[in-house]
């Protein structure tokens, strides 16, 4: 093989590559209201990051009530899940891990972007379908 199509190849197999790297979306759009979909969520998301994948975890419709600090401190499922208030640490102070807030529905609620936990980003359902175009699955 010439070097010229050896380099093509190389080249080729790198854009695959940059296409296929691990990344993960994980919406969660339940708070208090059904804190055991809450809490799967969240611990997809810390499994996610464990494994060295760059994580998403968008936050959702009733959801996005778990990104005011303080609101998740008393979620608990119990074993074998961790606490709320820990998973959600594992996400934010990861820096593989992002924490995405839909604006409209932290609106819509009247809650207070003063009081929402440090990292935590404001998107719209436009920011979330661009994040699936780009390789978030």
């Amino acid at each position: 093989m010439d070097i010229n199509l050896f380099k093509f190849h190389i080249s080729k197999l790198a854009k695959l590559g940059d296409l296929m790297s691990n990344k993960t979306l994980i919406i969660v759009s339940h708070a208090k209201d059904n804190p055991d979909k809450a809490t799967i969520g969240f611990t997809l998301a810390n499994a996610s990051l464990e494994r060295g994948n760059k994580t998403i975890l968008a936050l959702m419709s009733e959801g996005v009530r778990l990104s005011v600090r303080g609101y998740a401190d008393d979620i608990n499922e119990g074993e074998p899940f961790k606490p709320l208030k820990e998973l959600l640490a594992g996400v934010i102070n990861n820096p593989n891990g992002s924490l995405y807030v839909c604006k409209p529905c932290f609106v819509k609620r009247k809650l207070s972007e003063t009081h929402v936990v440090s990292s935590s980003k404001f998107v719209t359902g436009a920011d979330v379908v661009q994040l699936l175009e780009d390789g978030y699955s």
